[in-house]
């Protein structure tokens, strides 16, 4: 077996143990509803995809509302491959939770109201550690960050 073909299979199981991880922790944050946590995640990180380098460098530093870019309903259920309605029903249980905000016809955002919640901080510190140890466990069979 080449080294190439070995260090594939341990990416592979570091990767799956990050994924699972991810799971267990999004699974803790919110009520073990897998579906919701997909959504919010996928709207949040929709939210601050366009912010990039170290202008939020701590964990703790969550940038603010107005930087935030709304996403529609739509493009969060097209970005996950699911149904329009079953996204929509999470957006409303978001809402009603204060885990989204409506951000006139522009679409919906997290607000950091909702990222600065304690369950939220602790699950986003735990994420933070996985990754971490994903990338380093990805150094050890010689895979670097790009």
């Amino acid at each position: 077996m080449s080294d190439e073909f070995v260090n594939a299979r341990a990416a592979t199981r570091y990767a799956t143990d990050y994924i699972l991880r991810w799971v267990e922790i999004a699974n803790e944050v919110h009520g073990s509803d897998l579906l919701y946590a997909l959504v919010f995640t996928t709207l949040w990180a929709g939210n601050c995809s366009h912010i990039r380098g170290g202008v939020y460098p701590d964990i703790d530093d969550v940038p603010p509302d107005h930087e935030r870019r709304p996403l529609t309903v739509r493009q969060v259920a097209d970005s996950l491959g699911l149904p329009y309605e079953t996204v929509r029903r999470r957006f409303v249980e978001m809402l009603e939770k204060g885990m989204a905000q409506r951000v006139g016809r522009e679409g919906f955002i997290v607000p950091q109201s909702a990222l600065a919640r304690p369950e939220v901080l602790h699950g986003l510190r735990r994420s933070h550690q996985s990754l971490m140890r994903f990338l380093k466990e990805l150094k050890m069979v010689g895979v670097e960050a790009a």
